[in-house]
């Protein structure tokens, strides 16, 4: 028996080789840059790439950069020191950035409600038309570069652009006009799948009951040229998770609650042009 005892050895040599060259070993994980909001706004984001890549079979790692105002995570993505971000599309963007051209939100983005000071809904209940809403000589504010300014203008409503920190909005609104340094303003504009979130960081604002701004526009997934092999795998990915209902799962998980406490159904629906 004992010129068998090499047998063992050959055949634990042989199961190393085998699991070395199999298919099935662990594969690296894809590490992706990311940013995140501190009121959870980007989770959805954040859930939906994760687990639509790791389904399609590219497990991944988000290293996640929170709170950075707008034009300084624009410009780390233009460097290539963020890969994917989340932006309104444009034609702009579109023929500036990679991206993957599937909306994210169902065009829930591209549905707005207001978030105004406390004891200020009054002011809103009886509009019923855009005209009447231009009439009220309501002013929006906007952080620098947004989607909305373009919106707003086409549409001739009256808006304010506050560069730095988009989130002073917040502080700002609560504070009695005329506000030291800063234009006047009334209102800001959020989309129906963040305020609910925002609100619940900022309880001492309020969410206006009666309006409902509706424009052409969704968020989707742009990606860094230094990155831009992320492009096939996320659209491949992507695509996987709508046919999957694994997209539509997310959505529901993160929206579905939040949309039936704004009331959509029962408020006045103003369309607004959307701008290319």
């Amino acid at each position: 028996m004992k010129e068998f005892w090499w047998i063992p050895i050959r055949l634990i040599c042989f199961c190393v080789l085998l699991l070395a060259a199999s298919p099935l070993q662990a594969q690296e994980p894809l590490k992706i840059r990311v940013i995140g909001q501190a009121e959870g706004t980007s989770n959805y984001y954040h859930d939906l790439l994760k687990q639509a890549l790791t389904q399609a079979g590219h497990p991944v790692e988000l290293d996640i950069r929170y709170d950075i105002p707008q034009k300084r995570y624009v410009a780390m993505f233009e460097h290539g020191l963020i890969d994917v971000l989340w932006l309104l599309k444009s034609a702009e963007r579109n023929q500036k950035y990679q991206h993957v051209d599937i909306d994210l939100t169902k065009g829930l983005l591209g549905q707005r409600v207001l978030m105004i000071p406390p004891g200020t809904g009054r002011d809103y209940a009886g509009i019923n038309s855009l005209d009447e809403f231009r009439k009220a000589g309501k002013v929006g504010a906007f952080g620098a570069n947004w989607f909305d300014i373009d919106v707003w203008e086409a549409n001739d409503l009256p808006f304010v652009v506050l560069d730095g920190d988009w989130r002073r909005i917040y502080d700002l609104l609560l504070l009695p006009r005329p506000r030291r340094n800063t234009p006047p303003f009334d209102y800001f504009s959020r989309g129906v799948s963040e305020i609910s979130y925002e609100i619940s960081i900022h309880p001492t604002l309020e969410i206006e009951p009666h309006l409902l701004f509706i424009y052409d526009r969704d968020f989707i997934f742009y990606i860094s040229d230094k990155s831009k092999y992320l492009q096939p795998v996320i659209e491949e990915s992507l695509r996987h998770a709508q046919a999957s209902g694994l997209m539509q799962r997310l959505f529901k998980h993160y929206f579905s609650e939040p949309l039936a406490d704004l009331n959509l159904d029962r408020r006045v629906r103003l369309n607004l042009k959307t701008p290319e």
